[in-house]
């Protein structure tokens, strides 16, 4: 016959966590003080960058594709969050082992420490595979139209395969965009489309991503 502690502990671990708990109000606060806080320290840094160039501002076309393509790339962050994080904190949540929104945000918190202490090996090299003359005119209407379609190929391929239940990378799928783009841009520009990519590059930003769990 089981005792009482067995069986309490046997039925909280096969009780499903709360996941449809509403956030409350501190909650709220913070997260719109932190998403304030990002939007004035951008605009800040935008505003110290060009007063240093001694850039004069003749249109605001510029700015408003600026905020557009921050827009898709918070999308894409948005995305990968339930894609990729979901997944890295699923086992913890269903085991108990921490509360829903507290292993939510410890693993923001451990993302972000690893971008901070990180060398930036990975994410130069994936930087490199763009094309260079996009590179250079990253400014331009045509600059702006790279940023665009590799952000949001790579938000509709994540979001397919999360939809049909495949597991993928969102680096993975970044880094097949960054490809595409290149060779689009090839094709574009009469170009045969294999020119439109340093493929030297692929496989040293491959070999740390397809050698990690």
């Amino acid at each position: 016959m089981a005792t009482p502690s067995l069986t309490a502990a046997s039925s909280n671990l096969d009780s499903k966590p709360q996941l449809d708990k509403k956030p409350g109000p501190f909650t709220l606060v913070a997260f719109f003080a932190v998403l304030a806080m990002g939007l004035l320290f951008t605009a800040y840094s935008l505003v110290h960058d060009m007063h240093e160039l001694g850039t004069t501002v003749t249109t605001w076309t510029p700015f408003l594709l600026l905020g557009v393509a921050l827009l898709i790339a918070l999308g894409f962050e948005f995305v990968n969050g339930f894609h990729d994080t979901a997944n890295a904190v699923a086992t913890v949540i269903y085991t108990h082992s921490l509360p829903p929104q507290f292993a939510v945000v410890w693993s923001g918190l451990f993302n972000f420490l690893g971008v901070l202490l990180s060398s930036g090996a990975v994410a130069f090299g994936i930087i490199a595979l763009l094309p260079v003359e996009l590179i250079l005119q990253v400014g331009s209407s045509a600059g702006f139209a790279m940023i665009f379609a590799l952000l949001i190929a790579a938000i509709l391929w994540n979001l397919g395969t999360w939809w049909l239940g495949l597991p993928a990378s969102s680096s993975h799928t970044l880094i097949g965009s960054i490809i595409g783009v290149g060779v689009a841009n090839a094709l574009m520009h009469g170009r045969d489309g294999t020119s439109g990519v340093d493929w030297a590059r692929p496989p040293r930003s491959a070999t740390p991503c397809c050698s990690r769990p």
